[in-house]
């Protein structure tokens, strides 16, 4: 029984209301502005209410406690309730732009029975810290809006019809062909597996059935199960199948017929399953798209900041130069201690605040990320090198803008390496200086490594998160101390990378020799990095190994 998606959003909601400690709610995706209205006007117009639960939540807007400024008012203590206190349905509207720390909140209330049912709008436009993972495993099913046009979306479920609702009777067989479905697509988790089940039971029981049938199975599969599938079963692939089967075989056929028969439930639970996968989900599984380690998105690690980014609890701790008072958490703070403290200092009108009760406010930042490229400019050859390298900077820095990337770059010939561009993102600065690169003379390596490690510790000083691209052939022949020496060249160039290794950066070696050079292989392995061959190089080339080995 094929369905629309207007009817599996319905089943959905209808579900969640049935049993929400079970199914925990729905996850709408690709929902624009007209989607979210459709949604609320459902809840206004019928008997259910809606809390809304924004990204920005505190843990007093969620759990309730002091209102300092109404205590102030009258004199006493007064306790507001949190969002959590309230019964009916709680919707999250911008949800992938969901603090992990709220995630985890939201997840435990569900855990404890006290947070059902629950609805994620995810618009796609942003990725949060985890992508609300924590919270897609507690909620049974997620519906796809991105073809669906806002005036064709259609919420209008029967919110009464759960009261009659009842669970129809379920064979062993059928729920091994469930437990069989979900380990074929790759879900191990046994919670996705009961939802099922027990969708298909209410299923039945809505269409007056007294037994699961094969199409309720199905349609509770497609709701659960398919939007988790992390693989696609293997087709059963018969190649003998024009060649008459033998006596034997004919036999083995016999005496198998009943478990063939067994099977047969499951082989359709698979099929109604990979039905129901959106149309480009089989590209995406079989080239490995899905992978954990995406690409970066521009931005640094986490990182505590006194001024700017996510705002975080306050801190209960002294102001210093740059932090600033957060005078309702110092307020809240203070207020229980009020009565005892005008005893003590037979006070009676003003409010006595203690520097124990000073709170800061406290943000959490994304570093700035630093990409330093460090060029081999000697020998004949380099003048090549020192071209694709310029053309690399200028399609990085193009990028930069877009994200939050700085660019630098050293050179290193004869005795010494210069950074002839310090981390910046001016175009125009990035041009001038790449004009004025010369080249030619020997291969201080260690030195140009040196100095690259140096500015990368500068960055991180300074809160930036760097990494490191060299650009070179590896045949070091200038040595720590500026004499000509390949033997100690190479050597201080293995010292100098396992400093490098301690700071924990990422980094790439682009060998541009005619020819792999293993020594250079062994440098990378030293240092940590990756190491990439790359004789015949262009700009391009530079550019998206750069970004394909940091993560950029």
């Amino acid at each position: 029984m094929e369905i629309d998606t207007n009817q599996k959003t319905n089943l959905a909601f209808w579900l969640a209301t049935v049993n929400p400690a079970l199914f925990g709610g729905v996850i709408l995706t690709g929902v624009t502005a007209a989607h979210s209205e459709v949604v609320l006007n459902f809840f206004k117009n019928s008997n259910l209410s809606l809390n809304k639960i924004f990204s920005s939540f505190s843990t007093s807007d969620l759990h309730g406690g002091i209102d300092p400024l109404e205590s102030l008012h009258k004199g006493v203590l007064v306790y507001r309730q949190g969002i959590l206190s309230r019964s009916g349905w709680f919707l999250c509207p911008s949800s992938n732009e969901m603090p992990q720390a709220l995630q985890v909140t939201l997840a435990d209330q569900m855990d404890s029975g006290k947070l059902a049912p629950l609805i994620l709008l995810d618009d796609g436009h942003k990725q949060g810290e985890t992508n609300h993972t924590k919270l897609k495993d507690r909620l049974a099913i997620s519906i796809d809006l991105t073809d669906v046009r806002y005036n064709e979306f259609c919420l209008d479920f029967d919110t009464k019809q759960n009261v009659n609702a009842v669970k129809a009777e379920i064979n062993d067989v059928q729920i091994q062909s469930v437990i069989i479905s979900a380990l074929k697509f790759g879900i191990e988790n046994i919670r996705p597996v009961y939802m099922t089940v027990c969708a298909a039971q209410y299923l039945a029981g809505i269409n007056d059935r007294k037994r699961v049938e094969q199409e309720d199975l199905n349609l509770a599969a497609s709701l659960i199960l398919a939007h988790r599938a992390i693989l696609i079963p293997e087709e059963i692939k018969n190649d003998a199948e024009t060649q008459p089967p033998t006596e034997q075989e004919e036999m083995a056929n016999k005496e198998n017929n009943q478990e063939n028969k067994a099977s047969l439930p499951t082989e359709i639970l698979i099929e109604a399953i990979k039905a129901s996968l959106p149309k480009s989900i089989f590209e995406e599984l079989r080239s490995n798209l899905r992978q954990k380690n995406k690409s970066g998105s521009g931005f640094g690690n986490r990182q505590k900041s006194k001024v700017r980014g996510r705002p975080k609890p306050s801190r209960n701790s002294p102001p210093g130069d740059q932090e600033r008072v957060d005078v309702v958490a110092t307020l809240r703070s203070a207020a229980p201690w009020q009565k005892l403290r005008k005893k003590q200092f037979k006070i009676a009108k003003n409010i006595i605040i203690f520097p124990s009760d000073i709170h800061t406010f406290n943000f959490e930042d994304r570093s700035e990320r630093v990409i330093i490229f460090l060029v081999d400019a000697s020998g004949s050859a380099a003048m090549n090198r020192l071209g694709e390298s310029k053309g690399a900077i200028e399609l990085m820095l193009a990028d930069s803008y877009a994200k939050r990337d700085f660019v630098s770059l050293i050179s290193f010939r004869d005795t010494s390496a210069e950074i002839l561009l310090p981390p910046t993102r001016s175009l125009v600065q990035t041009k001038k200086r790449l004009s004025a690169l010369m080249a030619g003379g020997g291969t201080p390596l260690a030195t140009g490594l040196d100095a690259g490690i140096k500015l990368a510790q500068t960055c991180q000083r300074s809160g930036k998160m760097p990494s490191l691209a060299v650009l070179t052939d590896g045949k070091a022949n200038i040595d720590l101390d500026g004499n000509p020496n390949r033997e100690k060249a190479f050597s201080d160039s293995i010292l100098v990378a396992k400093v490098g290794k301690k700071l924990d950066m990422k980094s790439v070696f682009i060998d541009c020799g005619k020819r792999a050079n293993s020594n250079l292989n062994d440098l990378a392995t030293s240092m940590g990095a990756n190491y990439v061959c790359l004789p015949r190089t262009n700009a391009n080339n530079i550019s998206n190994l750069v970004k394909a080995n940091l993560g950029v």
